[in-house]
């Protein structure tokens, strides 16, 4: 779930915990019991979390931009950051690129009306393929998706160098600590890129069967790298 409010969208439900929300196929499929049969239902459940502010760098190194998210690790999947197009705060940003912190790519910061401006620093990561309001705002400015997880909740090859690692640690039950989380943070953090951790009060989908959270990894094609259609 991202730092913003989920806005109720239409989908049609399909077997074994998939379905088709306007072109794009979304997996609801267990994480940590990775044997565990795909389909469950979920409850949003109301919880403490952590919001994180970091920085993302403009690709030209004239600044950076503040933006806050509760899972760091989606970072790796950004494909824009996106800004409210009345907030005189970053019109100046709108059009140019900044680099995706922990990884070798770069994206363009954009603007559009779903940005909250008095939520977080008014600024929105986008990661199009792990959010369904990503999704949307994806679809309006063709954005690429890049799906950075496994079925089994590993980490891919879209991770570059945390690849492999896993979205949760399996010590965990309800896998509330999370492993590339971790290791990504300590990364911005040695690159001077993280500003704070907040308490938080977020909206968890987590399994009705195992307890555990269920994120909503994507897969739109047999590609990682997928574009609308």
């Amino acid at each position: 779930m991202s730092s913003h409010a989920i806005r109720q969208r239409p989908f049609l439900f399909l077997p074994r915990g998939c379905f088709w929300g306007r072109g794009l196929k979304i997996n609801k499929a267990a994480s940590l019991h990775r044997h565990e049969a795909a389909g469950h239902n979920v409850d949003y459940v109301e919880e403490s979390g952590k919001l994180y502010y970091f920085s993302y760098p403009l690709a030209d190194g004239s600044g950076s931009i503040p933006v806050a998210t509760t899972r760091p690790e989606t970072i790796l999947g950004d494909t824009a950051v996106c800004v409210h197009p009345e907030d005189e705060r970053f019109s100046q940003y709108v059009g140019k690129e900044v680099r995706v912190p922990g990884t070798e790519r770069t994206c363009t910061v954009i603007a559009d009306d779903y940005v909250q401006m008095d939520f977080g620093t008014g600024a929105l990561k986008v990661t199009p393929a792990h959010d369904i309001n990503d999704y949307e705002i994806g679809k309006r400015h063709s954005l690429p998706l890049i799906n950075i997880l496994n079925k089994d909740a590993t980490m891919n090859s879209n991770a570059g160098k945390y690849e492999g690692l896993d979205r949760c640690l399996l010590s965990s039950p309800l896998c509330d600590r999370y492993e590339c989380r971790a290791k990504l943070w300590a990364d911005l953090e040695e690159e001077g890129l993280t500003r704070k951790v907040e308490d938080h009060q977020q909206r968890v989908p987590r399994s009705q069967r195992s307890g555990e959270v269920s994120p909503p990894p994507t897969t739109p094609s047999s590609s990682p790298l997928a574009t609308w259609h």
